[in-house]
């Protein structure tokens, strides 16, 4: 076999990875919260309470995307919208003892999908994973010239 035949070989299994663990991890963890509405809450309970357009520049998602996302959390009781009490214009979102919980649920969802995923492998598999991927990311963002964060 040759180096491209090794390399196209990888790339299929690489693509049949990649959409059997982003949909097992939808499947597991969307019933949850979704991904999105998780890092504002991962955020908000690192951080502390936050303005949307904190938060937006932070997650690097619009401020509207955070408004929508935070909507649905205020309606399940996971945050909380406060406003200043100098400002009343300004508009803080802060994580409540619900969305602590949740977000306890979540991890731990998190942990045993990887647990399961990555289940059989030795230690040294798992290192050599990590050395090969923190390669491709440096590839990646040597080739696009720092634009990779």
């Amino acid at each position: 076999m040759t180096d491209q035949d090794n390399v196209m070989h990888f790339v299929e299994y690489y693509v049949e990875f990649h959409r059997k663990i982003s949909t097992e991890w939808h499947r597991r963890l969307d019933r949850i919260i979704s991904g999105s509405q998780a890092m504002i809450l991962k955020t908000l309970g690192m951080k502390g309470r936050q303005k949307v357009s904190t938060l937006a520049e932070m997650l690097r998602i619009t401020p509207g995307a955070v408004t929508s996302l935070s909507d649905k959390l205020i309606v399940n009781g996971y945050a909380t919208r406060i406003r200043d009490e100098t400002d009343r214009r300004v508009v803080y979102l802060e994580i409540t003892d619900q969305g602590r919980e949740v977000m306890q649920k979540y991890r731990a969802e998190s942990r045993a999908a990887v647990k399961q995923f990555f289940a059989g492998l030795s230690e040294e598999d798992i290192q050599h994973l990590t050395r090969i991927y923190e390669q491709v990311l440096q590839n990646l963002h040597h080739g696009n010239e720092g634009k990779c964060e």
